[in-house]
């Protein structure tokens, strides 16, 4: 077989293995993916839990600042029912109105925090939602995997040793060239050089469509055992007749 020949089947191989090979990375893509997204979401869950507590912690010192606040209200009340010293009552009675004013100012910043512990709680139950939907897909892509995995691996072990056989015939140069530009278009190395008119001499690469040189034909004409490459795109270059195979 010729060098365009070999290429022309190594070709077919390389995109075979490269369409299996993507589907598994697709899949292995969109799981880490959601495997990303899971982490991100039970990481806000976490700091969303965290801010409660502290709020509800905040809220239980304010409580109990509060209620020694109402003990002593409630002391200094006692005094003043018993109090029979103008001076004193006034006293006691000035003193009661500084500590009912502590303890509003304490009830009012022990509701802020309740307040803003139960907005978190509402948040907090939405992310538990988004997490538990997470999981399902986490789950589901990894299943997935395990598909690809399954019905892949056996045909893909396959196509490797044919890609092994195929490269095995071609010199190491033009093999270079080959997965260089295979690596570039992501298997799509080659391309048919069309010929617009012959007469005219115009000719242009199959896949960029770009006006070749009429050297380029001449020479894949006359020797099929070397690489001509399209002059824009670099793809290898073959006739009608030595790749029509190609998809």
């Amino acid at each position: 077989m010729t060098l365009l020949g070999d290429l022309v089947s190594l070709h077919q191989v390389d995109c075979q293995v490269r369409a299996l090979r993507g589907r598994l990375d697709t899949a292995e893509r969109h799981f880490k993916g959601q495997e990303r997204l899971h982490q991100e979401l039970a990481g806000r869950l976490a700091e969303v839990k965290s801010q409660i507590r502290q709020h509800q912690a905040t809220a239980a010192n304010h409580e109990a600042e509060g209620g020694s606040i109402k003990t002593k209200i409630e002391t200094y009340r006692s005094q003043l029912n018993q109090s029979t010293n103008p001076k004193q009552y006034a006293a006691i009675l000035n003193e009661l109105k500084v500590l009912q004013a502590q303890r509003d100012e304490i009830d009012t910043l022990e509701l802020a925090q309740l307040q803003k512990a139960d907005d978190l709680l509402v948040k907090a139950t939405e992310l538990e939602t988004k997490v538990s939907e997470r999981v399902t897909l986490c789950d589901s892509a990894k299943k997935e995997i395990g598909v690809c995995r399954g019905e892949v691996g056996t045909r893909l072990g396959e196509l490797d040793r044919e890609r092994t056989d195929a490269s095995a015939r071609i010199p190491k140069r033009e093999l270079d060239i080959f997965d260089r530009v295979a690596d570039l278009y992501e298997g799509e190395a080659m391309s048919e050089l069309v010929a617009v008119d012959v007469r005219r001499r115009e000719y242009v690469c199959g896949v960029c469509n770009m006006e070749l040189p009429p050297d380029k034909y001449a020479t894949l004409a006359s020797n099929p055992n070397v690489v001509v490459t399209c002059t824009s795109c670099h793809r290898i270059l073959f006739m009608p007749q030595v790749g029509s195979a190609i998809a």
